[in-house]
């Protein structure tokens, strides 16, 4: 657990957060060597930010790991329409991996 200052802003948690999470891919490294990982799953997005360039984006960069943004909520993707249609066919609990 870390205490965060800074105030949760929409769209900007990797200037938030980030920090923390290198920190912790850090000290993995330095204490158990051996368990380097091979990619991170990171709890926001990654290149489907609005900017694109989201919290795993930055987490990546910054640890030269592969990383993946496992999202709660798709927030852009090129060609969808967030309508009622969109919202039929992503059902609560499935997430919007389970289109793939």
């Amino acid at each position: 657990m870390v205490a965060v200052s800074a105030p949760y802003v929409a769209g900007f948690l990797a200037f938030r957060e980030v920090p923390f999470l290198v920190e912790a891919v850090q000290r993995l490294q330095q204490e158990q060597p051996k368990l380097k990982p091979q990619v991170l799953l990171v709890d926001g997005n990654g290149l489907l930010h609005p900017r694109g360039f989201g919290v795993a984006c930055h987490l990546g960069v910054l640890t030269d790991l592969p990383c993946i943004g496992v999202a709660k909520n798709l927030l852009q993707v090129d060609g969808l329409v967030r309508d009622e249609l969109h919202r039929e066919q992503v059902r609560p609990g499935w997430g919007f991996i389970s289109t793939l």
